[in-house]
């Protein structure tokens, strides 16, 4: 089956603070923001630091502009497996051998 790329598919049904779902919420707290993404507060800064997230300050509160945090969800890329490791897998493997020779 073929997968629709072109939204991400993010908690539709998940709810914060009170019956609003969080996409229709104009800004997000860092924490939840934080928790719908799966990635720490910090990393939300470094987002921010980068110029691909929005954040606001309102009533003395550092909020998450929705618009600019569903911008960035959409950007995540496909999981991929990284072949990291394999020469190290390797020299291992040739010294175990060698270990085993002799």
């Amino acid at each position: 089956m073929a997968r629709d790329n072109s939204t991400p598919q993010l908690a539709p049904a998940v709810t914060l603070a009170g019956s609003t779902p969080w996409r229709e919420r104009a800004f997000l707290q860092l924490k939840a923001a934080s928790e719908i993404a799966g990635v720490s507060v910090t990393t939300l800064y470094r987002f921010s630091d980068a110029g691909s997230l929005k954040l606001r300050e309102f009533g003395g509160r550092t909020l998450v502009d929705t618009p600019s945090f569903v911008a960035l969800i959409a950007t995540a890329k496909d999981w991929t497996p990284k072949d990291r490791g394999k020469e190290a897998r390797a020299k291992r493997k040739e010294i175990a051998r060698a270990a085993l020779q002799t």
